[in-house]
């Protein structure tokens, strides 16, 4: 690292730089139904160099950038080389100029979870976790486990020099069933902060229960008037819509609604949407002190009862705009409505399980996507459909929507457990 920065320093056409290094080891486990077929570790070191060249043209300052990855074996000469040709290639991007952040104080502390250590010595109990019997015909067909300890430290030019923690465990499984008509397979990956046992009973259940029921699920009609709940992780992809509506970049553009100060509901919305950024949340995978400019990151509110406080920001856009830069977390909480889960499915509903894919336009505000599967309840009789799907449009139906009171963290979230929209027609066959 220190070479490198003092090559950086002696560079006199590059303005400005930032770097990051990465240290990675992970421990990676493959089973074929519930036996070992491979398992392996590995180390990795990156380092990547993003620099920065103010140039004029015509009178109008620009800043240009461009990044490479350097190689752990590279010489002095090679390094040399490398940046001479990104700073080249850095004076083609023609950014309108901007400032880069400064060094502050108190950068946030991250815990480090020796994740791969506790796969070696726990790999007998998370194994057992994974494919007990949990009382379903449908069961875990294979498994590939990956723990990965991630160390990070980012210097710049304008004297950040943090050092932190970024760790993950990741499971995948494929479970399948052949009590239906045709065989149900399902695959899906998983990604926790830690070995969270309990955590791993619950998705394992979850996926077995999902996998049995879309064996024997039936299409759907079209169906009208329905409350539909949303769950699971497209929850967290909803709201990603009023993360993304209040990005600098989206406003600058001119594709985001959002103004600083106003609301971005109506009058007599049932939710009172709350929602702040929370970089340092202790249930997400991507939590972090400090964004990809080294800028320090902090606990603030995006939206307080409906209306825009503040902007998630990077040093560009928020320049341009002339507001304060907050950096740029993906992690956040949304607050919990009064209405529980129970409360909320005590009348007829469709609760989507799984999408095929669930898609959320953040410009248009359209969301939705056709369903693997769905629990249908009707006249307190449950059954479970498929092939159905949903199309709306968050300007619609976001002051009539519904938050449960009970929260459930995700992977870049604290959130409703539950959301749920009245009136919505479901596409059927």
């Amino acid at each position: 690292m220190e070479r490198l920065i003092n090559i950086l320093k002696q560079n006199e056409k590059i303005t400005d730089w930032i770097v990051v290094n990465t240290v990675s080891k992970s421990n990676e486990v493959f089973l074929i139904k519930d036996k070992v077929d491979m398992n392996r570790s590995c180390v990795t070191n990156e380092t990547s160099v993003r620099v920065f060249v103010d140039f004029e043209e015509n009178g109008d300052k620009f800043k240009g950038d461009s990044t490479v990855v350097l190689n752990l074996n590279d010489s002095e000469d090679e390094i040399k080389e490398k940046i001479d040709r990104t700073a080249f290639a850095a004076k083609f991007v023609k950014n309108k100029y901007y400032e880069l952040p400064e060094k502050e104080e108190g950068y946030a502390t991250l815990k480090d979870i020796k994740v791969c250590e506790d796969l070696t010595d726990n790999f007998k109990k998370v194994h057992d976790v994974i494919y007990k019997d949990y009382g379903y015909q449908s069961k875990v067909n294979s498994c590939e486990i990956f723990a990965y300890e991630n160390h990070k430290h980012v210097v710049t030019s304008k004297g950040v020099d943090v050092e932190y923690p970024s760790n993950k465990f990741t499971f995948e499984i494929v479970t399948d069933c052949n009590i239906g008509d045709e065989p149900v397979e399902i695959f899906n990956g998983y990604d926790l902060t830690s070995i969270d046992y309990s955590k791993i009973e619950e998705i394992v259940d979850k996926q077995l229960l999902e996998t049995e029921k879309r064996s024997s699920a039936v299409r759907n009609e079209k169906m009208e008037n329905m409350r539909v709940l949303l769950s699971n992780e497209a929850v967290e992809e909803f709201l990603y819509y009023y993360y993304d509506q209040a990005r600098d970049a989206m406003i600058y553009q001119q594709i985001s609604s959002a103004k600083l100060g106003e609301r971005f509901f109506g009058e007599n919305p049932k939710v009172n949407f709350n929602m702040k950024i929370n970089p340092i949340l202790e249930t997400s995978i991507n939590k972090r002190p400090v964004d990809s400019e080294g800028k320090k990151l902090v606990e603030y509110d995006l939206y307080k009862n409906g209306v825009v406080e503040n902007l998630v920001t990077n040093a560009k856009f928020s320049y341009y705009l002339n507001v304060k830069n907050m950096g740029q977390s993906p992690v956040f909480e949304v607050c919990g409505g009064d209405i529980s889960v129970e409360e909320l499915k005590s009348q007829d509903y469709i609760e989507v399980l799984a999408f095929s894919s669930f898609l959320m336009d953040s410009a248009t505000g359209d969301f939705g996507g056709e369903f693997r599967l769905a629990r249908l309840v009707k006249d307190g009789v449950e059954s479970f459909i498929t092939g159905g799907s949903i199309s709306l449009n968050v300007k619609d139906i976001q002051d009539s929507m519904i938050f449960s009171k009970e929260l459930k963290s995700r992977k870049n979230s604290l959130a409703p457990a539950v959301i749920a929209f009245d009136n919505v027609t479901v596409a059927g066959k």
